[in-house]
Order: C-alpha cells, then sequence, then structure tokens
C-alpha cells in the first residue's frame, strides 16, 4: 500500500527522529553528577557526598535510636502527643505550601522538637530573619568556628562548633535564646513553643557527611538529641529526618520526577508536535491575519519603546524610574531631593517599618545603570521592574496602579 505521506511530511518526519536520537544521546554524554558543594548540595539520608546527612542518620541507627526518613506532608506528623520525636529540616529544597506551616508549629506545640539548618527560617517556623553578619564580627571571628554564648544543656558537650555559616540570626525575639556565635548575630537560636521546643542552626554542618566530624560538631549534635530526653534510653527518642521538602515524597508522582519519565514524555511530546506540525499545516483553514488598528490605545507606547530600542537609552529610561520613585519616597518621609541613598533606606527603616535588605543596593544600581550608555535592555526592565515593586510594598502606589501601567 503506497504511503499517504507527502514527500515534505517524510523529511519533516525524519527530522523530527534525528532530533529525538540526538536528545537521547546528549542526555547521556552530557549530563553529568552535579557538583558535591557542601554549601549547595542536597542534605539528604541517601546522599553519600560530602553534604548529605547519611552518616549522621546511620550514626543515630548504631546507637540505639529510631531514626527515620520522612517523605510524608506534615499534616501526618503527631498532632496530639508529640514529645519525644525530633524533625530535622536541614536546608529545605521545597517552599511549604499554604498550611504546611501550621501543621509544623502545631507539632511543635504538641511536644515535638523541630531543628532547622539553613536560611529563611520564616517560611517553615513563622519567625525569624537572617541577614549576613556585620564588618565587625566578621572581622573578629574564625571563618566557621563559633563559640558557646552561655552554659546549657545543649552547649555542655561542645563550648566550640564548627558551622559553614553565610547568615546570622537578624534580632532575638521573646523567648529566644543564642547559643553559638555572638550574642547580637548569634549562629545557633533556641525558644519554646507549647510543649515543644524549635531550635535554628545558620548551617546544616554538624550532621553533613562532612562536617560532622569538624571540631565540636558530633559532641553538639549527640548532645542535643540527648537533651529531648535526659536520662532515658535511645529506643524512646525518635529521629525524624525531613525528606519530603526535599522533593523525596511517597507518590507516584514524587517517584517518576526522579526517574528519566520527564524527559520521555518531553521527547515524546516534540514528536507529537512535528506530527501534528506535518499534518496540520496543510489541512487547516486558511485566515487573513488580523491587522492592528492605526489608532491602538498602546500604539504610543509601542513607538516610544522602539525609539528606546533604537537608540538603545535603556539607561534614559531607568534614569526616568529612577528619578520619580526617589521624588515619590522623599516626599513621602519629608526629606530633602539630595538625601543619599544610604539615608534614605535608614529612614525608611525607621519611619515606615521596613525590615528587609536590598534597597539601599536597588537605589545605587539604578544610579550607576542611569550614567551607563553601554546598559542592556534586559537589565534596564529588571530595574524598573525593582522599583516598581518597592514603589507597591513601601506604599508609594497601589497594584491597580502598577496594573494599569
Amino acid at each position: 500500500m503506497p504511503s499517504s505521506l507527502d514527500p515534505g511530511d517524510r523529511k519533516l518526519l525524519y527530522a523530527a527522529g534525528v532530533i529525538m536520537v540526538l536528545l537521547i544521546a546528549a542526555t547521556f554524554l552530557v549530563s553529568k553528577p552535579p557538583e558535591d558543594s557542601e554549601r549547595t548540595a542536597s542534605v539528604s539520608t541517601y546522599s553519600t557526598g560530602a553534604g548529605g546527612a547519611q552518616a549522621a542518620f546511620l550514626l543515630l541507627h548504631d546507637l540505639g535510636y529510631r531514626s527515620e526518613r520522612w517523605e510524608r506532608p506534615p499534616a501526618e506528623l503527631p498532632a496530639e502527643d508529640a514529645d519525644g520525636n525530633i524533625l530535622i529540616l536541614a536546608r529545605p529544597e521545597v517552599v511549604p505550601r499554604p498550611g504546611e506551616r501550621d501543621d509544623l508549629l502545631r507539632f511543635v506545640r504538641a511536644g515535638g522538637w523541630i531543628v532547622y539548618a539553613g536560611d529563611h527560617p520564616y517560611l517553615f517556623l513563622k519567625d525569624g530573619m537572617v541577614s549576613p553578619p556585620s564588618i565587625l564580627t566578621a572581622s573578629n571571628l574564625a571563618a566557621d568556628r563559633f563559640s558557646a554564648v552561655s552554659p546549657s544543656r545543649f552547649t555542655a558537650a561542645a563550648p566550640q562548633i564548627t558551622l559553614d555559616a553565610e547568615n546570622r540570626w537578624d534580632s532575638l525575639e521573646g523567648a529566644q535564646v543564642p547559643l553559638y556565635g555572638e550574642p547580637d548575630e548569634p549562629v545557633v537560636v533556641t525558644w519554646p513553643l507549647g510543649k515543644g521546643r524549635i531550635l535554628w542552626w545558620a548551617a546544616p554542618t554538624p550532621v553533613t557527611n562532612a562536617g560532622i566530624t569538624r571540631e565540636g560538631n558530633l559532641p553538639f549534635f549527640l548532645g542535643m538529641v540527648r537533651a529531648l530526653r535526659p536520662g532515658a534510653s535511645p529506643q524512646s527518642t525518635t529521629i525524624l529526618w525531613d525528606e519530603y521538602f526535599h522533593g523525596y515524597r511517597s507518590s507516584l508522582r514524587g517517584y517518576f520526577a526522579k526517574t528519566a519519565v520527564p524527559w520521555a514524555v518531553l521527547q515524546l511530546g516534540l514528536v507529537a508536535a512535528f506530527v501534528l506540525l506535518a499534518f496540520s499545516r496543510r489541512s487547516g483553514p486558511l485566515f487573513v491575519p488580523a491587522a492592528p488598528a492605526r489608532l491602538s490605545p498602546l500604539e504610543f507606547v509601542d513607538t516610544l519603546g522602539a525609539l528606546y530600542e533604537r537608540a538603545n537609552a535603556g539607561s534614559a529610561a531607568v534614569n526616568v524610574a529612577y528619578r520619580h520613585f526617589r521624588f515619590q519616597l522623599v516626599r513621602r518621609l519629608a526629606l530633602a531631593p539630595n538625601t543619599p541613598n544610604v539615608q534614605l533606606e535608614t529612614a525608611v527603616r525607621e519611619r515606615l517599618g521596613w525590615k528587609q535588605p536590598g534597597l539601599a543596593e536597588t537605589l545605587s544600581r539604578s544610579e550607576r545603570a542611569a550614567r551607563d550608555p553601554e546598559l542592556s535592555a534586559r537589565e534596564a526592565l529588571n530595574i524598573v521592574q525593582a522599583l516598581e515593586h518597592y514603589s507597591v510594598l513601601l506604599g508609594l502606589k497601589t497594584r491597580s496602579d502598577e496594573e494599569k501601567h
């Protein structure tokens, strides 16, 4: 039976087959395991690399503790009597879904402990902001060794620990107690919540395969585990190692996400797209493209944008947005128009209660870009969008105003 494919369509299918073969070959030849950097590696109990946590996981097993991997949602954590359970969140890689943070806090209030190691603790614990160390503190401390601030049951076994800490706890509130580092910029903090307790580490170094052997880390980690139930047998303590927020989830979807199935689906999708293109490009309906109206409301915007693009005048666009933003901000704060950017950020923090870092850096970046004749269009767009975003956050304009522009 003769083939019904047009010669042009057959060539298109051949090209699709060749591209698919090349994609498969590239997947095996080019792909390589990611560099196992302790600062960026996944702190998973499945990992045997320097940044993994398999050594600490197996060590607790050998010492008689109930050391288990937790791959289920936080809603399934004990919610009534969680005493004797420690959940270790070591540099989570997935942001919690709505309601999951409340489930974590409910577990703590029921008597459980959470050890959170890493940045962005407020996403999981509701409290806590971190920031880089001050110049004075960084110059007085070793790069990775931190001494205990005051004697406690958590620091008794390790007067000094080793952390690859890039950030410090920003400010202590309520019952939060610093354990290691400087009193004003600690790297380990703890506080009670309900019947349980939360501990924050600036980095998961004490439980990584490479970091657990460093000075003070093993005594500190084991001392923390024993502090949950002093004098009790190891079998009465359960250490849950979070894998749920590392992407290892007890579901069919989570299993296939770690296999080559997504790549196969993508390749089949490409083949299907070529097949549809081959058969539809000649059998589809004919239509005349609609011409935009000459007096379109966006005609002025399109024309002005084309002029900026043709003249490579991204710096001019940034200059307009930067000066407008500063004008609105100094008028809001009742400051002089020539107020430096650093003092402007200080006034925003003091008068508007702004706590997030980065405003002064954005203003300085905008000021430099406004004088840069070689500024790229992409960089100009990013800076203008950042200024618009700060305008909404600082109350200089409403979200509806931003959408109108």
